[in-house]
């Protein structure tokens, strides 16, 4: 078997590649990773080679949700970044016999401009059912260059059978829906030491975190009456960044699971963790979130969410209503307060026709798991039917 190269651009992306990529591995591929934002943290746990710059920018690979982002990013080295990820992707490519791409047109744009191999993308940013709306323009969601260079693509993979059908009465002849194998990428089985229920706080893998984790915390001292248990999936940020007014900090000197518990005064403790994210959804009855793909795993699991808008870079006011129209009664968006937001918990919690709704509408909107085997499935047997030729 060959070598593949995968390249992804978000956190979330990186973890849906690399699960695609474990799978691909299971046949008998050899895998190699390029992550155009951030560190590519999921790749190290998977054990894959990483290259190219591992740096994370100002916007969080946002640039085009905020037109001061992008100028943000160059002041902080985004060019050089970006010079050293196109020259990763010729090179790796050169000894690959395939690209997987993950994410939207910028890691398209990667694979076929720079890596010139075969190209198999799994376009897992844009949702129709989160596009729709009064005044918006669904031919919009897939942007004109996007659909030119998804021609020249072996497969695509949209994250929704709409957005198949829709792409292919576009012209995208090759686009076909597999399933969604964000459900396949929720890892993290490190122990917990409480006990569930959960009310599981998901502020996100951006900066965003730094401001929506304070106000969650504070939420949960109102929420204490609940007798849900406060659990923190915590994705990877720097923790000396973080500031919780009012909060003791207890580092737990553990690795993973719960590594740092935020004791107040009141009494409320929550426990923040790392490497156990499902651990901490499975035994989840709520969920407090500012994230974008831990939010829509969590609702295909059926644990309903509570969001509210940041500054950003990420979870912005149009960012959350597009998830909400994703996915539906699944997300209840309300104020940045923990008033308003320990008042949206519990109104969902006493009503449980209102939870089932949510609970019924999440997993409708995130589909079935199995997507990321049937995609390395299909993978290889469009390979193996590929000439062996050195261009894309």
């Amino acid at each position: 078997m060959g070598r593949i190269l995968l390249i992804s651009n978000g956190h979330g992306e990186d973890i849906i590649a690399a699960v695609i990529g474990q799978k691909l591995q299971a046949l008998g591929y050899g895998l190699e990773a390029l992550p155009l934002v951030g560190r590519g943290t999921a790749y190290e746990r998977t054990g894959f080679v990483v290259h190219g710059p591992r740096r994370q920018m100002p916007s969080g690979g946002f640039v085009l949700d905020d037109p001061t982002a992008f100028l943000r990013d160059l002041r902080a080295g985004w060019l050089a970044m970006s010079l050293g990820h196109w020259q990763a992707a010729r090179q790796v490519a050169a000894r690959s016999e395939a690209i997987v791409a993950v994410g939207d047109l910028y890691a398209l744009a990667v694979a076929r401009i720079f890596g010139r191999k075969p190209t198999f993308l799994m376009q897992s940013r844009v949702s129709l059912r989160a596009w729709g709306g009064r005044d918006r323009r669904v031919d919009r969601a897939y942007t004109g260059l996007e659909r030119l260079l998804m021609r020249s693509a072996v497969r695509v993979y949209p994250r929704e059978p709409e957005g198949a059908r829709w792409l292919r009465a576009h012209g995208i002849a090759q686009a076909e829906y597999l399933g969604n194998p964000m459900l396949d990428a929720v890892s993290g089985e490190a122990s917990l030491e409480p006990s569930p229920p959960y009310l599981l706080l998901l502020p996100g893998s951006r900066p965003d975190a730094y401001y929506s984790l304070p106000r969650m915390l504070e939420a949960c001292r109102l929420l204490r009456s609940t007798g849900l248990t406060p659990v923190v999936a915590w994705a990877g940020l720097e923790l000396s960044k973080l500031q919780t007014p009012g909060w003791r900090k207890e580092a737990t000197a553990k690795a993973e699971g719960v590594v740092l518990r935020l004791i107040h005064p009141d009494g409320t403790v929550a426990h923040l963790t790392t490497g156990a994210f499902r651990r901490a959804l499975e035994g989840a009855r709520l969920a407090l979130s500012t994230s974008g793909t831990a939010a829509e795993q969590a609702a295909g699991f059926g644990v309903p969410l509570v969001g509210f808008p940041t500054a950003g870079p990420q979870y912005t006011l149009p960012f959350a209503r597009a998830q909400q129209r994703m996915l539906g009664r699944a997300l209840t968006l309300t104020e940045p307060n923990p008033e308003a937001i320990a008042q949206a918990a519990r109104e969902l919690l006493s009503n449980p026709t209102r939870y089932a709704a949510a609970q019924a509408d999440g997993k409708a909107a995130m589909g079935e798991a199995g997507g990321a085997e049937r995609i390395a499935r299909d993978v290889d047997r469009c390979l193996r039917r590929l000439p062996m030729i050195d261009g894309g």
